[in-house]
């Protein structure tokens, strides 16, 4: 069975990069650390981990098998939502009237984490806060998402449902395409690249030993220390914390169990004309729909439009399914015309039965944080501070 970890060692060349600061370029592990926090995994929520263990005064190592960001932390859409894929009734049915509240309040300040450790970090990364939408594409779907609405705006949460006519204007799409849509003011988006190097260099300035290219071989426990290998050195801690995602191998095999990775395929075309660029999203907001499939929409800073499309979504990465992903881009956006492509690229998500994430605790002293199903980057954040 082909595993995540199989794609090529290297980032793929998205326009994150551009803008994305330059890479750490950490040692290896080599020799023998001691410490109070291992944390396996350099993405968001790995670094989150790093970061915040150490700014309470912890020794932490952090342990990456490439290199910071390398895995859907640097791949995805960069929208900073402060949503999960459950509605509020939902989260409440689920957790009940006492983590219930306080699960929906940490989800709607995840945008508030977000930007706000970019800003106290100085990170240049690209921050835009005008908002997110989640656009109906069926008279069923807008019905959902009013009722979300009416659950977060009891709540006092700062979201609207626009009608078909204002749902236009604001996606800048045709008149009917969409049903309507939710609108979430409390949203953004980020250069996704930069935040999570961002997250790493702060971890270092805190007091984080990071070291890239060291793939953790054995996980184990013995005298009351977990033990972490790798090819040349290993790491002896009282806690251990995998935030490996759809990138989790075999170190814990029930944890990789629990997930199944799934190929998303990612699309950036060159800088529109500046007479279409104003109309696609002028508000400058990242968009989804209500659809299963990928569907992420933004506009970079630069006039660059990017949208998440189709292919085989398991196995080696295989040719995308370019026709369908631009014709669809092509519906919502008749004004686009011909488009020409810069950058595409893949990576995976970690999806699940209850479209959530999870934290575990499969051992005395060993957590794990996985199962973004496309929601990541904020809440990896605050996974990662808990």
């Amino acid at each position: 069975m082909y595993s995540p970890n199989q794609d090529p060692p290297h980032l793929p060349g998205t326009p994150y990069a551009a803008t994305g600061g330059t890479p750490l370029g950490m040692p290896p592990l080599r020799g023998d650390r001691s410490a109070d926090i291992v944390v396996i995994g350099g993405g968001i929520a790995g670094c989150s981990v790093a970061l915040h263990a150490a700014a309470s005064g912890a020794r932490v190592v952090l342990l990456e098998a490439k290199e910071i960001g390398w895995g859907a932390s640097s791949r995805n859409s960069g929208h900073v939502p402060p949503a999960t894929k459950q509605p509020p009734a939902e989260i409440m049915r689920r957790y009940g009237p006492v983590y219930g509240p306080r699960l929906i309040k940490a989800t709607r300040e995840g945008p508030d984490l977000v930007f706000g450790l970019a800003q106290r970090y100085r990170m240049e990364a690209d921050v835009v806060r005008s908002g997110n939408i989640v656009a109906a594409h069926t008279p069923a779907a807008l019905g959902l998402l009013r009722q979300r609405a009416q659950d977060l705006q009891a709540l006092g949460y700062p979201v609207e449902i626009f009608d078909r006519q204002k749902t236009a204007e604001v996606i800048g799409s045709d008149k009917g395409y969409y049903f309507g849509c939710l609108f979430d003011h409390q949203g953004g988006t980020i250069n996704p690249l930069a935040y999570v190097r961002g997250l790493a260099r702060a971890a270092i300035d805190e007091g984080t030993e990071i070291h890239e290219c060291s793939e953790v071989v054995r996980l184990d426990r013995s005298g009351g220390k977990w033990r972490v290998v790798t090819a040349h050195g290993g790491v002896a801690a009282d806690y251990a914390v995998l935030c490996t995602n759809a990138y989790t191998g075999d170190l814990w095999p029930s944890l990789r169990q629990s997930v199944v990775p799934v190929r998303a395929y990612q699309y950036v075309t060159r800088p529109l004309r500046d007479n279409v660029r104003g109309t696609i999203l002028p508000g400058g907001q990242g968009m989804t729909d209500t659809r299963r499939l990928m569907s992420g929409i933004r506009i970079f800073p630069d006039g660059r439009l990017f949208f998440s499309g189709q292919g085989p979504l398991f196995g080696p990465e295989g040719r995308p399914a370019l026709g369908p992903s631009l014709g669809r881009v092509n519906e919502i956006f008749p004004q686009l015309g011909e488009m020409e492509l810069d950058f595409r690229w893949t990576g995976w998500i970690a999806m699940n039965s209850e479209a959530s994430w999870k934290i575990h605790q499969p051992a005395p002293g060993l957590l794990a944080a996985l199962g973004c199903n496309g929601r990541g980057l904020a809440f990896a954040t605050i996974l990662g501070r808990e």
